[in-house]
């Protein structure tokens, strides 16, 4: 592990142990674990992690110690608890993230203790499956979420994620409990350009996500968007003009390229601007917008006579051709092909964002 990062990990696990609420903070110490439930005998101890996925065991230099250091910094921001790791805050948003932080430390941090449920009770259900928990088993119990609320082991996930809470650290809010990460996004936005929550009065949003107003950015050039029109690809804004650059077809008709705002028709690879005069047959030049067409060699056509080059009779239409030749063979399997692709799809349509304003 990197320096630095063991360093983060080191004060991130102090600061959050110092401030977690846990019922039994004794040790218990075997060297084959990179961390273990605090207060367990060693017996126990095989036990809660024989009731986890074997690549989830933190195992000194395993697979299950790099996941375990891996969602530590994943579940547990260090950005979403000290202004030393944030950049560009100002100081109403260093004051504001102070009190986010001490706030959520105070009212929604805990650690779920892992204790055998009693033998002397009857049992109880697991919070997360509704499945039994007999005396003897080994659960875990989360003090901020109330006497007699448990889970197994394996059960003891963020509500919003699913992903085993790391540590046993959990933030519990209106009868759930949340991996850190999770639970400062229910308070607040989450910039999906620095990871950052922001605490700025304004911010943009686009696509069910949030950006800092001076983050939402081209991805290619870097261009802010902020009210002005953009296109997600692959979960990345562009500006029109890198999109119109970087992905726009060319027109298998005509050679031109086909803008954002033009209609385009696409199948088997191929593309076409949605007029009339592109997306037509190659022979009589017919417009196939909304009719079913034959391809063949890398062309379109409007029947069978004119891919074949002859002069189409009068009942020769497209529509016959088609349905002779669902009889026929191998033509038949062409040209049912080609009814099946519904040559409909038109490109991205440019958005423009909206701003909002966070709570």
């Amino acid at each position: 592990m990197p320096r630095e990062m063991e360093k983060t990990v080191s004060k991130l696990m102090y600061d959050f142990q110092r401030n977690s609420t846990s019922d039994d903070d004794s040790g218990c110490a075997l060297e084959e674990y990179a961390w273990v439930p605090p207060g367990l005998k060693p017996e126990q101890v095989h036990q809660y992690y024989n009731s986890l996925p074997e690549d989830k065991v933190p195992y000194v230099n395993s697979p299950g110690e790099k996941h375990r250091i891996k969602q530590l910094l994943h579940q547990l921001p260090p950005h979403d608890n000290e202004v030393r790791y944030c950049n560009t805050l100002d100081d109403e948003e260093k004051r504001e993230l102070k009190l986010f932080s001490n706030q959520r430390k105070r009212e929604n941090l805990g650690r779920g203790n892992i204790r055998p449920f009693p033998l002397t009770m009857t049992g109880a259900v697991c919070e997360k499956c509704g499945g039994q928990i007999n005396g003897g088993d080994i659960a875990v119990f989360a003090s901020r979420a109330g006497h007699g609320m448990c889970w197994h082991p394996h059960c003891f996930v963020c509500s919003m994620c699913d992903e085993l809470l790391v540590d046993l650290i959990y933030f519990y809010q209106d009868g759930k409990i949340y991996c850190g990460r999770h639970h400062a996004e229910r308070l607040k936005p989450r910039c999906s350009a620095c990871d950052e929550i922001i605490f700025a009065d304004e911010c943009t949003e686009a696509e069910g996500r949030h950006w800092h107003m001076k983050h939402f950015c081209c991805f290619e050039c870097e261009t802010v968007l902020g009210g002005q029109r953009y296109i997600m690809k692959e979960g990345r804004p562009y500006c029109c003009d890198c999109f119109q650059s970087l992905f726009a077809e060319y027109c298998d008709a005509c050679g031109q390229q086909i803008g954002i705002d033009q209609g385009q028709m696409t199948y088997d690879g191929q593309h076409w601007h949605a007029s009339e005069e592109c997306f037509c047959c190659a022979c009589c030049k017919r417009s196939l917008l909304g009719r079913p067409f034959l391809p063949k060699q890398g062309q379109i056509f409007c029947s069978r006579s004119c891919s074949m080059g002859e002069e189409p009779a009068d009942s020769d239409s497209s529509d016959s051709a088609f349905q002779s030749g669902r009889s026929r063979g191998n033509g038949g399997n062409e040209l049912e092909a080609a009814l099946s692709a519904a040559p409909d799809h038109f490109p991205a349509t440019p958005t423009r964002c909206r701003c909002r304003w966070t709570a």
